[in-house]
């Protein structure tokens, strides 16, 4: 190993600051960083949040699934996000679900002591004397998707008689939807 030379400069020694105190300067040099360490800049962000809401969802499925074995951290985060461990069984399951009841997507790791589920248990039926002047023939059946979403004051719920803009008359916990099984072919 060969010896250093005096070079007759000293080297430079870094100070560090142990009083938490900083100047102006240094200031702006840890603004700036931010800024860099951050990722894009909001323009850029907006950009990309515009074309994940326009993205058809199987593309964005397919890059997510891609990502999640290309890249450690977006695993991570979608683990984080997306999957739970069931405290019965320790089984790994889907952390968000679709109530059976409401139709709501709920985190099935909430709190189990809210009744957050608001639904009616009967069904929605036409109430015909409110379709006053209605032909079918000319405007179609009364009892239809279109008619309920169009004139849900026409629709009356069979549980507790309330129109169909009345709000659930049952409180309760929500209910994970049975899942139908593929078949496979």
């Amino acid at each position: 190993m060969a010896a250093l030379e005096p070079t007759g400069l000293e080297p430079e020694l870094e100070i560090i600051d142990l009083t938490g105190e900083t100047t102006a300067s240094e200031e702006e040099e840890e603004d700036l960083s931010d800024v860099s360490s951050d990722g894009p800049d909001a323009a850029s962000r907006a950009q990309l949040h515009a074309a994940i809401y326009t993205v058809p969802e199987a593309r964005l499925r397919d890059v997510l699934a891609d990502l999640v074995d290309r890249a450690p951290a977006v695993y991570q985060a979608l683990a984080r996000e997306l999957i739970t461990a069931n405290p019965a069984t320790r089984v790994v399951i889907p952390r968000w679900e679709t109530c059976a009841s409401c139709g709501e997507t709920y985190d099935v790791n909430a709190d189990d002591g809210e009744e957050e589920c608001i639904f009616h248990p009967g069904n929605l039926q036409v109430n015909e004397a409110k379709f006053l002047d209605w032909d079918e023939d000319c405007h179609g059946p009364m009892d239809s998707a279109h008619d309920r979403d169009e004139y849900p004051e026409n629709f009356s719920w069979s549980c507790c008689n309330g129109d169909g803009m009345a709000e659930g008359c049952v409180n309760g916990q929500h209910s994970v939807a049975v899942h139908k099984k593929r078949r496979l072919a």
